[in-house]
């Protein structure tokens, strides 16, 4: 177990770790020198079952302090009762909760200088500063570096949270550096927390932010030699694959292949005692375990969020951060060096794809901010369809563990998304119900094209309108859905010229328009306009400038194609042989299907690309 001291400057937290531990922590000569901590120092006992992070109290190495501290460690609060609760007390209590650290006790330091009654009010100062804060019903425990037993019972207590703490180790490893130095003979070591899953010597693991494989060629753990190491641990990893100069704090290692975000979402908890509003692009410091980088907040709604709110925001960051759903991040305000908040990752992206504020996807954002997957899959399948690749990944899931989640909630698989069965019958009536009311309202439309579906999500918008076409509630005829036996209404012009194109062109070699247009003992110009109108109506296909269709031969030629084209590719002479189609209307009509993505020509043949025009 990991215990990350936090209290103001000069409140003894140093001096209380050489007591617990024997060791001193200000490892640098500047600390020894000038009494002060400004990094991280690290302390162990009992055979490295309990590990000491002791941090700098000092507001100008808040930075550095916010790097030795991660979600699952237990803390240690130190205030000293002479000077009692202090600026740096505050925020240090503020970063932990912002962290997520859930678990702690408090130490009341040098008791051993003031009477009984300082104490007793600093205790009630303590109990006021604590409240509603995750330390709010822990013990304070009264210390003295000079009373033995007052340590010895500090002691106790920490011994006995290690005994009962339990960890997931389900996810993938992660670690953030802290430190990169090389040891001669061994090469590169690195040190940081594991927060999360499992690690073993010889084990393959990804540097961040370079993307390189490194292997793992010694482990300590603790500052104990050990085989494996696991969420919570302090870890010395010495790597092989890079170079000293290649790794820094702020780096990662991690098992699975590190994403780089530039934007994501956070829960963002603004302090109560921030001393104004944020704004709509505020800049920001941002600390996410070792690393710290400088972004932007992006709100959802308003132009100015008031201290003491939570909500959803966008972080866009100038530096990429190797973030994972729930961790943890600290906001410091760019200009006034002071803890704005913080909160927990809801979502992360790449690149925000539409407007932010767009409604669909601040569901989706809602659904994320959920405590665990279950609860946020039922919310997504409730607003409609849900990205399977992303949701795995954001959640960390294992493929058992998806199943299982999709089983509970009755979901079916579409081409990567998951929906509910109730969600796939509701997008088939509305699919229905829109064509519809276009053809009640426009009795001379067939229906409607594919991008009139704009609340159905894709995957599961090609999945639904193959489903009504199979069952014949719809039919589909040169792109555009419409009724079953439902003809568009033309107006008279073209409803003359229509009855007698329908007869003369049901044929696999139909006349040009030409032809017709001589056949009619019409002009040529008004044959070609009329026939071209009927054409966008969707009653023709037009495969070439003089040569039109009816859509039920094109498709009878489509399923032809599809037929000889499983066996092997074929050439324009064995499709004209097959079809019966001269030479010049075969390319016409092969090089309109290229066109639609339908075939492809790869020399003297042709391939086919899908199974259906």
């Amino acid at each position: 177990m990991i215990i990350t001291l936090a209290g103001h400057v000069d409140h003894g937290k140093t001096s209380l770790v050489n007591a617990l531990t024997g060791v001193n922590t200000d490892r640098l000569r500047e600390e020894q020198a000038r009494g002060l901590t400004i990094d991280l120092g690290f302390a162990y006992i009992d055979e490295g079952a309990i590990g000491f992070v002791d941090v700098p109290g000092h507001q100008k190495f808040i930075h550095n302090m916010v790097a030795g501290v991660a979600a699952d460690q237990f803390a240690l609060l130190v205030i000293a009762a002479d000077d009692g609760p202090m600026p740096q007390s505050k925020e240090h209590l503020d970063i932990l909760k912002l962290v997520g650290v859930s678990r702690g006790v408090i130490a009341l330091s040098k008791c051993d200088r003031v009477d009984a009654a300082r104490v007793d009010e600093v205790e009630a100062q303590i109990r006021n500063l604590t409240r509603d804060t995750f330390l709010s019903e822990s013990q304070i425990l009264r210390t003295s570096i000079e009373d033995p037993e007052s340590i010895r019972q500090l002691l106790d207590v920490l011994r006995q949270v290690q005994l009962e703490q339990a960890l997931d180790t389900t996810k993938p490893f992660r670690l953030a550096i802290d430190r990169a130095f090389t040891i001669k003979g061994a090469g590169v070591v690195v040190t940081g927390t594991a927060h999360s899953g499992q690690l073993e010597t010889g084990q393959e693991l990804f540097h961040f932010p370079s993307g390189r494989t490194v292997k793992v060629r010694g482990l300590r753990v603790q500052n104990q030699e050990r085989a494996k190491a696991s969420q919570g641990d302090r870890c010395a990893i010495n790597i092989t694959g890079i170079d000293l100069d290649e790794v820094k704090r702020g780096d990662w290692l991690t098992s699975a292949q590190p994403e780089k975000h530039l934007e994501l979402t956070l829960d963002l908890d603004v302090l109560n005692d921030f001393p104004r509003a944020v704004k709509q692009w505020t800049p920001v410091h941002i600390y996410h375990a070792t690393q710290h980088v400088t972004g932007h907040i992006a709100l959802h709604a308003g132009s100015r969020l008031a201290a003491g709110s939570r909500k959803l925001v966008d972080l866009v960051c100038e530096t990429p951060l190797c973030v994972k759903h729930g961790d943890h991040l600290v906001i410091r305000d760019h200009g006034l060096d002071t803890t704005l908040g913080g909160g927990r990752v809801v979502h992360a992206n790449d690149t925000v794809t539409v407007r932010r504020r767009n409604p669909q996807r601040l569901d989706m954002l809602n659904a994320y901010a959920a405590d665990n997957p279950a609860t946020c899959l039922s919310s997504l399948l409730s607003n409609g369809a849900c990205d399977l690749a992303s949701f795995q990944t954001l959640w960390q899931l294992n493929d058992d563990q998806l199943s299982e989640l999709l089983k509970e909630n009755d979901a079916i698989t579409l081409t990567g998304h998951a929906i509910s069965r109730t969600a796939l019958g509701n997008y088939a009536k509305d699919v229905v119900g829109l064509i519809t009311k276009q053809i009640n309202d426009n009795p001379s439309s067939r229906g409607l094209k594919v991008d009139a579906f704009k609340n159905i999500p894709k995957p599961v918008l090609e999945q639904v309108l193959q489903a009504l076409v199979q069952a014949k509630r719809i039919q589909v005829v040169n792109g555009v859905y419409g009724l079953v036996g439902h003809e568009a209404a033309l107006p008279s012009e073209l409803e003359h010229v229509w009855k007698r194109a329908k007869t003369a062109l049901n044929n696999t070699q139909p006349p040009s328009s030409g032809d017709l247009a001589k056949a009619w003992n019409e002009p040529q110009q008004s044959v070609q306009r009329a026939l071209r109108e009927l054409a966008k109506r969707g009653f023709l296909i037009q495969v070439a400038d003089h040569r039109f269709y009816l859509p039920t031969i094109i498709e009878e030629i489509a399923n032809q194609v599809a037929k000889m084209a499983s066996k092997a590719p074929f050439s324009v002479k064995e499709f004209r042989d097959a079809t019966g189609i001269g030479r010049n209307v075969a390319i016409d009509i092969l090089e309109y299907f290229d066109a639609k993505g339908f075939t492809r020509r790869e020399e003297n043949h042709r391939k086919l690309l899908r199974e259906k025009l």
